[in-house]
């Protein structure tokens, strides 16, 4: 990813978007306007397995189905490799993921992004008016 100026590790525009299969399945859109924090360093993808009791409504994890495993193959990352917060090369327009086709999902990836949600997704803080009766800043602007 690119950054502008010295505060914004991505362009003005470009999101940070995680795909499964050509599928958007993680989108942190920017609203540094209204005060949410955004990315400013250089990132990097983990994976991980953790006690979701909290995301399974209560459900305890079935520890005798262990040990979990995930495979990845063909994982690629498209983005600049940052050395630092203001690695220069990062910040160039020719780099295609800087480009305006990259400040949103099309209507096809808007889609599917939404039909992934719908069907996977099982704890939505910004749904959870129990915990949060007040909306929090960031999810009045969701996708």
């Amino acid at each position: 990813m690119a950054k502008e100026g010295k505060s914004n590790s991505f362009r003005s525009g470009s999101i940070p978007r995680l795909f499964v299969d050509e599928t958007p399945i993680r989108v942190f859109k920017n609203n540094s306007n209204i005060g949410i924090d955004y990315p400013s360093q250089p990132m990097e993808v983990q994976g991980t397995i953790w006690k979701g009791d909290w995301a399974a409504h209560g459900k305890p994890v079935d520890w005798d189905s262990a040990p979990f495993k995930a495979n990845y193959q063909g994982f690629g990352i498209d983005g600049c490799q940052a050395l630092s917060p203001n690695d220069e090369k990062c910040q160039s327009p020719d780099l295609a993921w800087n480009g305006e086709k990259f400040w949103d999902l099309d209507p096809n990836q808007r889609k599917a992004y939404e039909d992934v949600r719908s069907k996977y997704l099982k704890y939505d803080y910004c749904s959870d008016r129990a915990r949060y009766p007040t909306v929090l800043p960031e999810c009045q602007n969701n996708l």
